[in-house]
């Protein structure tokens, strides 16, 4: 167990317990939403996506902390229904570490249920598409996470799309909610058309060139530099916190797992801040 572990799960208490959430009929529960909320922000932290197995662990890593703990079952049913109250702190704490200037931009792809006929019979049946992940150099039926940051990795808002769509709608959209006069992306968004539509909204898009030529080498360095905070964001929560190997059944399910990993890393960037760390310096909050 690590002070920084401990100083994260206290911060997701803290901060989750300020939201008023409307009282439930029935009988008072026994581990309140805040508690619950810290249990999230901890399991992504560590990495762990099996509930129960993380539920197993909580009294190692966090001894006499929670003494009451919720079942595996309602553990996942109570954190399905509290994603809004996840995403409204994360908003909170990022719009206080949000500085302006530059924003970031990118997408990646998500694997969900890979069996036979998952097509047909998953959950995601429907919403979930096919496509192309160049990374792993083969085609994936998941979706696409798109995600907005600052320039040091805070993320500002982010959207879940079918696999197969491309990202100029969902960041079009994530850019209504957070206006920014300049964002950089890769070349998925190349097109003049949409440069000249976020134009209209004062946005000034940046993408690398086509072709890299001795008189652009200085630009495509630059930006690629840039991206390198936004790729290094996607490293954290495909790396440390596991979402590639998120176990998540339905939609729901993939929402709360994102939400719970958002939120970790965007309170872990701001403690990272008060700290005087490097922001993204995540490897110290997994209890190790």
């Amino acid at each position: 167990m690590t002070a920084d572990l401990e100083a994260l799960v206290v911060a997701g208490y803290v901060f989750a317990d300020e939201y008023l959430v409307p009282a439930r009929p029935g009988r008072r529960a026994k581990v309140s939403d805040a508690e619950l909320v810290a249990l999230a922000v901890c399991q992504a932290s560590i990495g762990i996506s099996s509930d129960r197995q993380f539920l197993g662990l909580v009294g190692r890593i966090l001894p006499g902390w929670f003494p009451r703990l919720p079942s595996q079952s309602q553990y996942n049913r109570r954190l399905r229904g509290l994603v809004e109250l996840i995403s409204a702190v994360q908003q909170r704490l990022a719009g206080w570490l949000d500085t302006g200037g530059v924003r970031l931009a990118d997408g990646t792809q998500l694997a969900v249920a890979s069996y036979p006929g998952c097509q047909q019979r998953s959950e995601f049946a429907g919403f979930a598409r096919y496509g192309y992940s160049k990374s792993q150099h083969r085609f994936v039926w998941g979706v696409r996470l798109v995600l907005l940051t600052d320039e040091r990795g805070t993320p500002l808002g982010y959207t879940i799309v079918p696999a197969n769509e491309k990202e100029y709608e969902p960041l079009a959209d994530l850019l209504t909610g957070t206006p920014a006069e300049v964002v950089i992306a890769d070349k998925g968004l190349w097109g003049r058309n949409y440069q000249a539509r976020l134009a209209a909204d004062k946005t000034r898009l940046l993408t690398p060139d086509r072709t890299r030529t001795a008189a652009n080498l200085g630009r495509e360095r630059a930006l690629a530099s840039t991206r390198l905070v936004i790729e290094s964001v996607f490293a954290n929560l495909k790396g440390q916190m596991r979402l590639e190997r998120h176990l998540a059944k339905t939609p729901a399910g993939l929402a709360v797992r994102i939400a719970q990993r958002i939120l970790a890393l965007t309170i872990g960037v701001l403690l990272n801040t008060l700290a005087g760390r490097p922001a993204r310096a995540l490897a110290t909050y997994d209890g190790r």
